[in-house]
C-alpha cells in the first residue's frame, strides 16, 4: 500500500512539471521524462541589462517572467518573438510583417552587439535606452502608414547603434577649422552604417547624424543639427534655429 502511494505522488508531481515545460513538436518521437531545468535565479553573473532599475534584483522575478530556458548571463534581447499582441498594436504590425520582422532580428543582433561593448552603467543605460526606444517605436501607430514609419525608426535604431558602439567600419576622427579661426575645431567621423551616420563634436557638445539627399556632396541631419560637405567645405547648422556658419577640412 505504501508503495503505491508513492508511485502515485511520483506520477502526479511528474505531471506537474510537464505542465510547466515548453511545448515539443508534434512527431513521432517519444516524449522525454527528464523534468527541466530549474528557473535560473537572479545572481551576480546576470547582465546588468536584465535589471534595468539597478537594485541587484532581475526584473524577471518581479512579474514573474522568469523562464528556465533563458541564460541570463547574456544581455536581454530587444524583439518581438510571439505574436500573440493586441490586434492592431505596432507590436502585432511587426510580427505578422515579413520585412519588419527581419529588421527586429536584425536590430536584436545589433542591440546584443552593443550590450557587449558595455559594463555597468554604461549597459544599464544603454538597455533603458532601448526600452525607450521601443515606446517611441509603439507611437507609430499614429502614422499614416505605420509600415513606413516602423522600418524608419528600426533604420535609424541600427544605425545609430552601429556609429555609437563602433561596430561598423568608419573614416576619421577629420578636424575642420570653423569661422576661419584654427581653435574652434568640429571633430567628425563618418560611419558606414545601414543608413551613413557621422557623428560629429563641436565644442563640448555631440551630435549623431543621418546622411540625407543632397543636390551635391555629403549631407546629414540631427535633432538640431546639420553638416553639408562639399569638396572639403561644410556649412554648418549647430543648435535649434540658430546661423549657419562655414567649416573647412583642417591640413592633417
Amino acid at each position: 500500500m505504501h508503495t503505491k502511494s508513492t508511485l502515485l505522488f511520483t506520477l502526479v508531481a511528474l505531471g506537474s512539471l510537464s505542465a510547466c515545460s515548453p511545448p515539443t513538436p508534434s512527431d513521432n518521437t517519444a516524449t522525454s521524462t527528464t523534468p527541466p531545468a530549474a528557473v535560473k535565479p537572479a545572481t551576480k553573473q546576470m547582465h546588468s541589462s536584465w535589471d534595468v532599475d539597478s537594485d541587484g534584483i532581475n526584473d524577471c522575478e518581479k512579474d514573474g517572467s522568469c523562464d528556465h530556458s533563458i541564460d541570463y548571463t547574456q544581455p536581454r534581447p530587444v524583439t518581438t518573438s510571439s505574436c500573440n499582441h493586441a490586434e492592431g498594436s505596432i507590436e502585432q504590425l511587426v510580427c505578422t510583417t515579413p520585412e519588419l520582422t527581419t529588421l527586429d532580428k536584425h536590430l536584436n543582433d545589433i542591440y546584443s552587439a552593443a550590450s557587449a561593448k558595455t559594463v555597468n552603467e554604461q549597459a544599464t543605460r544603454l538597455s533603458a535606452e532601448q526600452h525607450g526606444w521601443v515606446k517611441g517605436r509603439d507611437e507609430c501607430w499614429k502614422a499614416d502608414d505605420k509600415t513606413v514609419c516602423v522600418k524608419t525608426e528600426y533604420a535609424r535604431r541600427i544605425s545609430e547603434l552601429q556609429a555609437a558602439y563602433q561596430l561598423v567600419e568608419h573614416i576619421g576622427p577629420i578636424r575642420f577649422e570653423c569661422n576661419s579661426s584654427p581653435t574652434n575645431q568640429l571633430i567628425a567621423t563618418f560611419y558606414q552604417s545601414d543608413i551613413p551616420t557621422l557623428i560629429a563634436k563641436y565644442g563640448d557638445s555631440e551630435s549623431l547624424m543621418y546622411s540625407v539627399v543632397a543636390a551635391s556632396g555629403a549631407k546629414y541631419e540631427g535633432r538640431n543639427e546639420s553638416f553639408w560637405e562639399h569638396q572639403g567645405e561644410a556649412r554648418v547648422v549647430w543648435g535649434y534655429n540658430t546661423p549657419e556658419f562655414v567649416c573647412k577640412k583642417a591640413e592633417q
